[in-house]
């Protein structure tokens, strides 16, 4: 007869262990994002010389990668890590803001996790919270992915132009956009319309008993 109680006790425990561990890793790596993008800030508008990586350049053939091997009929380069001093404020602000836009994403979806496990916690994961929790951090997954790709090729433009740099093949001003960040918050407003038809069971349900 005192069996099944135990059991029960034991599995919501485990239960309520996995969801402390889950809601307190998001809630780290959030914690952990929002240092790291603050010490490039940090480095990239106060350092004299700036450590610029992934900058688009136009097919610059790459001979030791031909002279590696005979299978190889091909190589060339198309991004360049460059770094330079005494850059103007603008496209040092610019990048900036391109590396905060591009984890908004990331620490709004850390965020919605550890506050849906919370509820998962309490007993009561549907609500108009963890619907718009969810739906707050599709939009800006999206909003913070896109942004951030179209800011960071103005930077990249801005430190081309005032250092020079197109006669040595790095464009004065190239977007190659990645829709990624659509698909993750298209995917994650389907799961907030989920969790909105299960907040209307839930009140029916409620309404039955």
């Amino acid at each position: 007869m005192t069996a099944a109680p135990t059991t029960n006790r034991a599995a919501t425990l485990v239960e309520k262990t996995v969801l402390g561990f889950i809601a307190g890793a998001a809630a780290a790596i959030a914690v952990v994002d929002l240092i790291g993008v603050g010490i490039r800030s940090a480095v990239l508008l106060g350092s004299e010389a700036i450590t610029i990586p992934a900058m688009p350049l136009r097919s610059v053939e790459a001979p030791a990668v031909l002279a590696a091997s005979s299978a190889v009929s091909e190589a060339h380069y198309d991004t360049v890590t460059i770094t330079a001093e005494s850059l103007s404020l603008s496209p040092r602000l610019l990048l900036a803001i391109a590396d905060a836009l591009a984890i908004l994403g990331p620490i709004a979806v850390c965020a919605a996790v550890a506050w849906l496990c919370v509820r998962l916690f309490i007993g009561r994961p549907f609500g108009t919270a963890a619907t718009w929790g969810i739906g707050a951090a599709a939009i800006a997954v999206m909003l913070g992915g896109l942004l951030s790709q179209a800011v960071r090729a103005n930077g990249f433009s801005e430190v081309s132009q005032e250092l020079g740099l197109a006669s040595a093949g790095i464009p004065t001003f190239e977007m190659s956009i990645d829709l990624a960040p659509l698909g993750w918050g298209f995917a994650l407003a389907v799961v907030a319309g989920a969790f909105e038809i299960g907040q209307r069971l839930q009140r029916e349900t409620e309404g039955l008993v």
